[in-house]
């Protein structure tokens, strides 16, 4: 070496403290690729979020996972998405590959890999170790990574991602090995639920965010918070059980201390509570469990009966130095009951009317976002709706987070979709897939009940035309066994068997009649009615193009089926005339949509508690550019049928019961009024005002008082009209409060003698 003069060593030191400086704040780290930065979490994280190398599985060797293969000229994806997304029509298995540094300061922490959603399988190295597997669309899992992370070269991590097609056979559908739900298998689907093309554009891919966690020899793994209400809702705990994973080699004491604080609100009074605990852990996982007290304990409301008070709880884990790590989580403090005598529902001790959709956000869950879901939910609270179905499929976590901020009550369904094989490996599977739904989604106060299966084969008597193999007994063993499996692991909510095909009346659609709906029902609870409809001529142009519009051909049609219209069941049963031109059929389309599901709510809603205690609308949107049964486009266009449900779902709701929409002439008409109230307050010396017009002029109008009792539902007068002329009549109501606010409003259209509009 050099011998350097006293300034010129000065100057070098300089210089070198200069390089170091810059390393700790760039978080630049010498590697053998430098054109790889280090990372250096923000917070606690370090996102893996990019574009990733990949590779189709078909033909590829198996060694890809090995660090040093050159993949330099492999293609690159975005991760997180779903491969589709990325314009890959693909089925089947696909490598990833990801080059990523550290920064040297992390050499001594404790580092998980973390992935929040990876459809549907998935195999992970890192450096060439292998971590491990994973099965299941839904569930985020992890890694311990500190052993095998590289702190003076790049880091490889490869993931090899299965979602293959199921296997294609003349009952493929009915044997289904994966858990997708509706994903791999629904009449929403691009190509339909029957078609040999019912299972392309595959969900596949790392569809959600992959990311290190850092922490210091140990690290919160999950925090699970069972809400306990006492009394009269006076006095409340948050049973609180703790997974933490130990990286030590002796059994250690550590300090944990428990913050219990609003999380959306500001208290008019003390609430909340702290705890501090000391707790011996062994090496590798343990399971804690400690009770906080909450004192005058806020509830979480649905947004049309109060605002949904949330609370945040903190967990800090110390030595008697240093904080080794923390995480959060928000709940709510709500007690959901279901009385299976009533077959009612009811919130805090007060019992609820569900006035609800289904809903299926998109067929690739990497394209929601939380604004996106923040946007729909808004839309549902503008059409009244106070309670979701998320139908045969589980959505990302940003949708559960803000159903709790906004107060909207969400029926989840497990991923089971129709037929499975009953093989006992698919059974284990799905019962442990079916406890990680439950354990993952838990802390969610939205969350009222787990529905475990959609039409199960057994309970399904119409797949015996479907399918040659149909037994009567097909998933009935199943379905017990995941049922009971469920049994204790959530006390706070009701775990509903399966969603029967009694609950799915579907008349003017797949059978009878539109006004079948007016008759009386036997089932407490209605999940599924409602109708297709096109979308509007802009929507329509985007799906085919201006080609397609008036589909003519047999090639024409077939495209038209792809996007999931359903010929027969629009033509022969529902009766929908086709028009002479487009825009005639759009028209009529969304009307019959519309009438449909205005007639059916409000019939089901005069039934309330008699038998009726909640109803859910089929579906909201559209969930790829399609035309089924969403009242809202793919691209959120309204349809007819959406303001009809927020007619037919006011919370206060003066509605009109007839037999039919068309009298013939001479024939005596008779129309009822009733109102019925899901608000918990009565709204006495309301005053009901309707008035009846034809084409010319008013013919009658009456006001009269009425006294509205709470959460009611209540016939109030009969219109009878024995010689009307042959003409077109329309029957509007309004129900003001008796300080003059407009409660509710209606309007009937009929005609006598003549034809419908």
């Amino acid at each position: 070496m050099l011998m350097m003069r006293g300034w010129q060593w000065i100057l070098w030191l300089w210089a070198a403290s200069m390089m170091c400086i810059g390393c700790v704040t760039t978080g630049i780290h010498a590697v053998k690729n430098p054109s790889v930065p280090a990372l250096m979490p923000e917070g606690k994280t370090i996102s893996l979020a990019g574009k990733w190398k990949f590779h189709p599985a078909t033909l590829a060797p198996g060694n890809l996972f090995l660090p040093t293969l050159d993949d330099h000229d492999w293609p690159e994806m975005s991760v997180p998405a779903n491969w589709f997304l990325q314009s890959h029509d693909f089925s089947g298995t696909i490598w990833f590959r990801y080059h990523f540094s550290v920064a040297a300061q992390l050499r001594d922490k404790f580092v998980t890999l973390n992935f929040a959603g990876v459809d549907y399988a998935a195999d992970v190295w890192l450096n060439g170790e292998y971590l491990g597997f994973h099965e299941g669309y839904f569930e985020p899992f992890r890694f311990v990574v500190s052993p095998h992370l590289r702190f003076d070269a790049e880091n490889v991590l490869v993931v090899r991602v299965d979602s293959p097609r199921e296997e294609v056979g003349r009952a493929w559908s009915f044997n289904k090995r994966l858990i997708k739900g509706i994903f791999n298998h629904h009449d929403t689907r691009p190509g339909g639920a029957w078609s040999p093309r019912g299972q392309e554009q595959n969900t596949g891919g790392i569809w959600a965010p992959v990311y290190l966690r850092v922490s210091q020899t140990l690290s919160i793994d999950s925090i699970q918070v069972t809400p306990v209400l006492h009394g009269k809702n006076e006095q409340a705990e948050a049973q609180v059980e703790l997974s933490i994973t130990y990286d030590g080699h002796n059994t250690r004491e550590f300090s944990l201390a428990f913050a219990l604080s609003p999380h959306n609100f500001t208290p008019d009074f003390d609430t909340g509570g702290q705890r501090q605990e000391t707790f011996r852990l062994v090496p590798g996982k343990n399971k804690l469990v400690v009770t906080i007290p909450c004192a005058n304990p806020y509830l979480w409301w649905t947004w049309d009966h109060g605002y949904p008070y949330l609370y945040a709880l903190e967990v800090r884990v110390s030595d008697t130095k240093t904080l080794l790590d923390t995480e959060s989580t928000v709940f709510g403090f709500r007690r959901i009951a279901y009385d299976q005598t009533t077959k009612q529902w009811s919130l805090n001790g007060h019992r609820i009317f569900l006035r609800g959709t289904n809903y299926i956000a998109s067929q690739w869950l990497s394209e929601m976002t939380a604004e996106k879901y923040a946007a729909d939910l808004t839309l549902m609270q503008q059409a009244h709706i106070n309670a979701i179905r998320v139908h045969a499929h589980i959505e990302a976590r940003d949708f559960y987070r803000r159903c709790d901020e906004v107060g909207m009550l969400v029926w989840q369904d497990f991923p089971l979709q129709w037929g499975y094989t009953d093989e006992p490996s698919f059974v284990d599977e799905a019962v442990r897939q079916a406890r990680a739904m439950v354990t993952s989604l838990f802390n969610h106060p939205a969350i009222f009940t787990w529905c475990l299966h959609n039409e199960p084969p057994w309970d399904a008597s119409w797949m015996q035309y479907k399918y040659l193999e149909y037994h009567p007994n097909h998933n009935k063993r199943l379905d017990s066994i995941l049922l009971s499996s469920l049994q204790g692991v959530d006390p706070t909510r009701y775990v509903y068997p399966y969603s029967s095909t009694r609950e799915h009346p579907w008349f003017g659609w797949y059978s009878g009649s539109w006004l079948d709906y007016g008759k009386r029902t036997q089932e407490p609870l209605i999940t599924e009615y409602g109708a297709q409809a096109l979308p509007d001529l802009q929507s329509l142009t985007k799906i085919f193009g201006t080609e397609e519009l008036w589909p003519e051909s047999k090639e024409h049609w077939e495209n038209w089926e792809y996007h999931n219209f359903q010929r027969h069941e629009t033509f022969d049963i529902a009766k929908v005339p086709q028009g002479k031109n487009i825009h005639e059929w759009i028209a009529n389309s969304q009307g019959y949509q519309a009438k449909l599901i205005q007639f059916a709510a409000e019939a089901y809603r005069r039934q309330k508690f008699n038998p009726v205690t909640g109803i859910f609308q089929f579906m909201l949107v559209e969930n790829w550019p399609s035309l089924n049964w969403g009242i809202l486009d793919y691209w959120r266009t309204p349809k007819a049928g959406y303001f009809a449900l927020q007619t037919a779902y006011q919370p206060v709701l003066p509605s009109i019961t007839y037999a039919k929409p068309h009298w013939s002439a001479n024939e005596p008409v008779n129309l009822e009024l009733w109102v019925v109230n899901d608000s918990w307050q009565p709204y006495p010396g309301s005053i009901l005002r309707y008035v009846l017009w034809n084409e010319a002029m008013v013919l009658e109008q009456e006001s009269v008082t009425v006294h509205i009792d709470a959460d009611s539902s209540e016939k109030i007068l009969t219109i009878h009209k024995a010689r009307l002329p042959s003409q077109h009549y329309s029957l509007s109501v309004t129900l003001t409060s008796a300080a003059g606010e407009i409660l509710g409003w209606n309007q009937h259209d009929f005609s006598i003698g003549v034809k419908t509009r």
